[in-house]
């Protein structure tokens, strides 16, 4: 028999009971969790000899090249611009594949994983560190972004995670700071462009301190004179990890942030800085409420956030004293239908379920997310995908998740009975009404597609 608390780790903590994963966890739930705070879950057989960072930095390189020709090309007006053009078309539709077949191979390593817990953790700090294909030409390296700078630090400190996400090209780039120039650097004395204050504001506001921290804006302007110079390596000058430091356009002289005065230190000043962030008061209490958030409730009780937020300060960033505090909280195990699950993790746990993950096409396992609107690595600003109930519920929302349920029901119905996929599912928390809708469906189909539709099987 599967208990509430089984019920609790397999969804709110990981992404949905496989098949007999309920019964396996419910002799030690929490044991169960504990097990997967291991950095070796990082290491997937399934991204071994993927491309790396420089090497997706080569193909942007070639693209930014071409579109150079195809812009000079119109401008001269020549006969080159419809072959120049044809070319540069197909490049996007050549990185936009790319870019399925590396969402698509994600899923099936969610879907598939024998550490849900670890892979809602890469998750969560991916998330956190939002980088989006809403700028297209980076598509080839979002995917890089997440299993380089992410799931490797997942259970080391924050610093190292923060260091890490905001050295990679992909965050580099998303926040224009390549583009940064020093106004009174050399580079700025020959007129090129301008301070960029996107990345030194979402550091700020999004990744450490929080919109309240106790910044001000000259702080912000501070903070980017500083982070001038902390660019890409297109030219493969650097130590292989696609970050540059060109001093050529770095602010000289000192700078002022948050009280403190930085003397002039190239590359070291941000280092410095990121260390001053990853340590604040604010950043603890900032990071321990989005994980409440996400792992509790929508409105985190206030005694869990401080209890998380001492034990980020206690351990000075490192991590897993963080996670096992979270799993240590009665607030976390007191609700097992809390959290209304994101699209993605509606998609993900039916996959799960129904052990498809590994039969459906790319195009179609994208397709499922961008039918509810949450393809990963596409949110719509740097703050990332909301997990609050709020942003996602609606009638048009329900139908769409019905819509999807349906289709993944027609795929299973005659390879799994709806009764034991059930109890393999949301069976120690199925209302009566809910079995009574299953049991007397008019077809097998129908019936799985009410379980999946229904409000236990949509909430962790």
């Amino acid at each position: 028999m599967s208990s509430i608390e089984a019920f609790i780790a397999a969804n709110r903590f990981g992404l949905g009971a496989k098949n007999d994963e309920l019964s396996t966890i419910s002799a030690d739930p929490t044991g169960w969790l504990h097990a997967q705070l291991n950095a070796r879950h990082a290491k997937v057989a399934a991204y071994d000899g993927l491309p790396s960072t420089l090497q997706a930095l080569e193909e942007l390189k070639g693209y930014r090249e071409d579109k150079k020709m195809f812009k000079k090309a119109r401008a001269a007006g020549g006969g080159e611009v419809t072959a120049d053009a044809a070319k540069l078309k197909s490049m996007l539709k050549a990185q936009g594949k790319d870019y399925m077949t590396d969402v698509a191979r994600r899923t099936r390593v969610i879907a598939q994983s024998d550490a849900p817990f670890f892979e809602r953790l890469v998750q969560f700090w991916s998330n956190h560190f939002t980088v989006s294909s809403t700028k297209p030409f980076q598509m080839g390296l979002l995917a890089d972004f997440e299993r380089e700078a992410i799931r490797p630090h997942i259970m080391g400190d924050f610093l190292t995670l923060l260091r890490a996400s905001t050295r990679h090209p992909a965050m580099l780039m998303y926040l224009d700071n390549q583009r940064s120039i020093g106004p009174n650097s050399p580079g700025g004395k020959f007129g090129q462009k301008g301070l960029n204050e996107n990345l030194a504001r979402e550091i700020m506001e999004l990744h450490t301190l929080g919109v309240n921290g106790g910044y001000t804006q000259n702080d912000v302007t501070e903070f980017a004179k500083i982070l001038t110079g902390w660019s890409i390596d297109m030219d493969q000058r650097g130590d292989g990890s696609g970050f540059f430091f060109r001093p050529m356009v770095h602010e000289p002289g000192p700078k002022n942030l948050l009280g403190e005065v930085y003397e002039q230190d190239g590359v070291n000043e941000g280092e410095k800085a990121l260390a001053t962030f990853a340590y604040h008061p604010s950043t603890a209490k900032f990071i321990a409420t989005k994980l409440a958030r996400h792992f509790i409730a929508d409105d985190p009780p206030a005694s869990a956030v401080n209890q998380l937020a001492v034990a980020f300060t206690r351990s000075n960033g490192k991590l897993l004293p963080v996670y096992k505090t979270l799993l240590s909280l009665p607030e976390t195990w007191a609700e097992p239908l809390a959290k209304v699950k994101t699209p993605n993790d509606y998609v993900l746990s039916m996959l799960r379920a129904s052990g498809t993950g590994g039969e459906v096409e790319d195009i179609k396992l994208v397709g499922a997310f961008k039918l509810l609107g949450q393809v990963p690595f596409s949110a719509p600003s740097p703050a990332g995908w909301s997990d609050q109930a709020k942003d996602w519920v609606g009638a048009e929302a329900l139908l769409q998740r019905i819509d999807l349920a349906r289709k993944i029901a027609r795929g299973i119905y005659t390879k799994i009975s709806p009764d034991d996929l059930l109890e393999q599912t949301i069976g120690p928390v199925a209302s009566g009404e809910t079995r009574f809708a299953v049991s007397r469906a008019g077809s097998k189909e129908e019936a799985i597609t009410i379980l999946f539709a229904s409000p236990e099987f949509q909430r962790r």
